[in-house]
């Protein structure tokens, strides 16, 4: 599955950008990150993967690559998800339904990841032309769910977008 969208008028630091895609999913957990970049910045490309045996048996493993492509005032993102439905037939034969409880997961992080992306932008608008120290500002007191992704206050305790609490 991909999902795209195009931002203008946003002047993003688009590799400041990538590095918070990045830093999201070391904060989750992935074992497996690789980042990429066009020596020029005209695009960046982040790869992240959980996998393991018991995300094979749960059709739970997540293979995601984003792509970010164009400028900081006109640019899009678009995100690819591979090995997600992967054997989810042979995992719900074999686990009782288990696999289509961590399919399920899937769309949920997949969910939570897309928000992140949208509050990011919308968080880094104009640091294109930011100084590198209200940058670094604006980058260490953003803080997001932890559940769906949206920007939440530094002393936040419940998301006002789901409820989740937050640690």
């Amino acid at each position: 599955m991909v999902k795209e969208t195009q931002w203008i008028g946003r002047n993003v630091d688009l590799k400041l950008f990538s590095q918070r895609i990045r830093k999201f999913f070391e904060d989750d957990g992935f074992s497996q990150i690789r980042s990429d970049e066009d020596p020029h910045g005209s695009w960046y490309e982040i790869q992240a993967m959980k996998t393991g045996i018991l995300r094979t048996l749960g059709s739970s493993r997540k293979a995601i690559n984003i792509v970010i492509k164009g400028e900081p005032n006109k640019f899009e993102v678009e995100m690819g998800v591979g090995e997600w439905g992967k054997n989810i037939g042979i995992a719900a034969l074999l686990t009782g339904g288990i696999g289509l409880i961590g399919l399920g997961f899937d769309i949920r992080f997949q969910n939570k990841l897309w928000n992140f992306i949208k509050e990011s932008v919308d968080s880094l608008s104009n640091s294109n032309a930011m100084p590198k120290q209200e940058i670094a500002s604006t980058t260490q007191d953003s803080k997001f769910c932890i559940s769906c992704g949206a920007k939440l206050s530094q002393n936040s305790r419940f998301c006002q977008s789901c409820g989740q609490s937050q640690p």
